[in-house]
């Protein structure tokens, strides 16, 4: 959920860093703060964004920082990072949860002013005996839980430690730049921290403290400037660019034609993992492969556990948009250590939990900054939908370029402001459809929750007879999915709740008959939904790309 961003070199330190972060804020943040090194290091922080940082006049060369999302603390400046040890020897930014943080505070006779648990690595580094490569070491052993730190001392040594939370290190011409996440950085060569890692960055000369090398691997960024162009918002501009996205995927996926079949083959047995949005396409990827000789079942991944052998006929499939989702990666290394098979589908092929994978499938859908998922989940819709014509032997029957004229002709065709005006002073909405139609509504309800606050309630529409049809007055307002198949379907329940005086918002998908194959047609039943939730945030002054207490990427359990 944080961000970590660091530079060491020639350049100004302090300016790298804040740039840095910036281009972390997708991420989702409440107060942000950076150490710059200059005869000892200084601080500058701040509750809210970026922008609320006072940028010093003088000149360093060493710099990190930190955008930090409240989980350990309120959101105030005190917590905010970065956090100094009580007897000003020490530095630090931290990713992760220390879980052990209450016990360690007990212990240390020092005092405390944040209620973090970053607070309490700092204070524990000051106290621990030995020379201060030894103190770093010393904190795998006492730390329980998960952490990307980088710590600094007064004389300007750098120390960078991992266990479970992503932490990059690269270097260029320009100089030794860090950052929790890869995309983040420019081009150079780059080193991904395993974890038990710690590093030393001193003089411009780097060591690992365990003796072992560092190996670096060319890797290339084209860093664009991240413009909207004639877009008001990323989530605007990114659910546009889902047509691009899917052809971009498929291209991908063509490349890996040949492999899939492999992937699957040895396979009796398939289970889906996912969070949030990855969870619901996984559903649509269960629904789509239904017709196949596989057993198959769905779990969310912070309710998954593995307490038995898994058997060689079982292939585990986890989506992550990010790749370093902290429920996933868990489960990931669960099923690693259980020695079975596991196939990532993520949107960032150099993230932590690929390095679990023994399979790899990427969407294409490059850089997704809102908060909210809109074209990832698309094309992780379209990967499924990819395989199934795969393993079904149709993949022949896929034009592409037709598919993706089709949903750009739907989009620019996609109207929704009026039900946008006439929803948006709603507190409470429910949502109907049938079969797949659901997971779309599971989805849509999704989106309304995080962008517009608004409490939703997603169901099969058989089922609101038994039970929530108790809910209906003159007050309520249920939005159905008729698509061509459930159109006829759903009269019944319509009349239901008419009958008792509730509102109907009948959302009509009419789709070209005969020109989309089934299994892609969720990809197109999501987009008035995705922009219905973008129109009803601006209808309402909020803010689409930066909904509150969220954040794009969840890396703590």
């Amino acid at each position: 959920m944080c961000g970590i961003y660091g530079y060491i070199g020639k350049l100004n330190a302090f300016d790298e860093v804040y740039s840095g972060l910036k281009m972390l804020q997708y991420r989702g943040y409440d107060s942000c703060g950076i150490a710059y090194f200059n005869d000892g290091f200084k601080i500058e922080k701040a509750t809210g964004t970026l922008n609320n940082l006072k940028k010093p006049t003088e000149k360093s060369e060493i710099a990190f920082g930190h955008t930090r999302w409240a989980t350990n603390g309120r959101v105030n400046y005190e917590n905010t990072h970065p956090h100094v040890s009580y007897n000003g020897e020490f530095v630090v930014v931290h990713n992760g949860i220390i879980d052990n943080a209450d016990e360690l505070r007990q212990n240390l006779k020092v005092d405390f002013k944040s209620e973090t648990d970053t607070e309490v690595i700092v204070n524990l580094l000051a106290t621990l005996p030995g020379e201060t490569d030894s103190r770093i070491l010393q904190l795998f052993d006492l730390l329980k839980g998960s952490y990307a730190l980088i710590i600094g001392t007064k004389g300007g040594t750098i120390y960078l430690l991992k266990k479970f939370n992503p932490l990059n290190l690269l270097i260029n011409s320009d100089g030794i730049y860090i950052s929790s996440d890869i995309s983040s950085l420019k081009s150079g060569s780059l080193y991904t921290l395993n974890d038990y890692d710690a590093i030393k960055i001193e003089n411009g000369e780097i060591i690992n403290l365990r003796g072992e090398e560092i190996p670096l691997i060319d890797y290339t960024n084209d860093i664009k400037k991240l413009a909207l162009g004639n877009f008001e918002h990323f989530m605007e501009k990114e659910i546009y660019e889902t047509p691009r996205a899917i052809f971009g995927t498929y291209n991908y996926l063509e490349e890996q034609n040949n492999n899939i079949k492999k992937i699957f083959k040895p396979f009796k047995k398939l289970t889906f993992i996912g969070c949030g949005t990855a969870y619901h396409s996984c559903l649509v990827g269960l629904e789509l492969l239904k017709d196949l000789n596989f057993e198959m079942d769905a779990h969310l991944a912070s309710n998954y556990e593995i307490n038995k052998p898994i058997s060689k006929n079982h292939l585990h499939i986890i989506v992550s948009q990010s790749g370093e989702t902290a429920d996933c990666i868990k489960v990931a290394e669960s099923i690693k250590a259980h020695k079975g098979k596991l196939l990532v589908i993520t949107n960032e092929g150099r993230s932590t939990i690929t390095r679990c994978a023994d399979y790899v499938l990427l969407t294409k859908a490059e850089k997704e900054i809102a908060v909210a998922s809109t074209k990832t989940y698309s094309c992780q819709v379209f990967t499924f939908a990819y395989i199934a014509n795969k393993l079904k032997n149709e993949n022949q029957d896929l034009d592409i370029q037709k598919l993706v004229n089709n949903l750009n002709e739907y989009l620019t065709g996609l109207n929704v402001k009026p039900l946008a005006k006439e929803l948006k002073n709603l507190d409470k909405l429910i949502l109907v459809g049938k079969d797949i139609d659901y997971i779309t509504l599971l989805e849509a309800s999704l989106k309304i929750r995080e962008i517009d606050y608004v409490y939703t309630l997603p169901m099969y529409s058989g089922e609101l007879k038994h039970g929530t049809l108790s809910l209906i007055d003159e007050n309520s307002y249920v939005l159905t999915l008729n698509t061509s198949e459930n159109k006829n379907k759903l009269k019944t329940v319509i009349n239901e709740i008419t009958s008792r005086g509730g509102n109907v918002v009948e959302c009509e998908i009419n789709l070209p008959q005969n020109q989309i194959q089934p299994c892609f047609k969720p990809i197109f039943n999501i987009l008035p939904f995705q922009l219905l939730s973008y129109q009803i945030a601006l209808e309402k002054g909020l803010n689409p790309d930066m909904p509150r207490n969220l954040a794009k990427s969840v890396t703590v359990e």
